[in-house]
């Protein structure tokens, strides 16, 4: 869903409304509807923030939909995917469902949650895009940047943002193959190790 996101979106949508499509495409249903209840919003700290949202809606991504009464205004947002038949080809709803939540918890990690939205969206990437059991990941670093709409002048700032936070414990770059290799730090390990059990015991 990164990947398709990183294609889908322009690159001047921020690292705050990336983080909400990730939500917001892993909740929707096959027809592309979705509500995301203002408790999600809270957690992600978006429950008085429209920005996003209007950033995603400028981009002819989604729209949000109007509200049947004042009540569900307090409830949460109700939007449609103009982008749904992406859905088509992605996992079962229940998947996607167990993958949003992954997701926020990851990024809600002590070792995330006090950094910017870049770095959050960062960490995220590189932990969605390690292999099964392990905690080293190798990605090209265009694709990375791409995935998490950083420069490449600023992916490395990033990336040292992310070890003085522990939530990467070190990372390289190899010039012959234009690679990035990093290792999760202690704090985002320990979660990300918590997610995957948590899902692999609910399958």
């Amino acid at each position: 869903m990164l990947s398709y996101l990183a294609a889908a979106l322009p690159l001047e949508v921020g690292a705050t409304a990336r983080l909400l499509a990730v939500q917001c495409a892993l909740r929707a249903t096959a027809s592309g509807r979705l509500w995301v209840p203002v408790g999600l919003l809270r957690s992600m700290r978006l429950h008085h923030r429209p920005d996003p949202w209007r950033e995603l809606e400028q981009t002819g991504w989604l729209i949000r939909l109007p509200a049947g009464s004042p009540l569900v205004v307090h409830c949460g947002v109700t939007a449609q995917l103009l982008d749904a038949a992406v859905l088509a080809q992605a996992p079962g709803r229940l998947n996607r469902a167990h993958a949003a939540d992954g997701a926020l918890r990851l990024t809600s990690c002590p070792a995330l949650r006090t950094l910017a939205a870049s770095d959050q969206l960062a960490g995220l990437a590189l932990a969605a895009h390690l292999s099964a059991g392990s905690m080293h990941g190798v990605i090209e670093a265009d694709r990375i940047g791409r995935v998490c709409a950083v420069a490449s002048g600023a992916l490395t700032l990033t990336l040292d943002r992310l070890v003085a936070a522990r939530a990467v414990d070190w990372w390289s770059y190899d010039p012959r193959s234009e690679d990035i290799t990093w290792a999760l730090g202690p704090a985002l390990a320990s979660r990300h190790a918590s997610v995957v059990a948590r899902y692999t015991s609910v399958e």
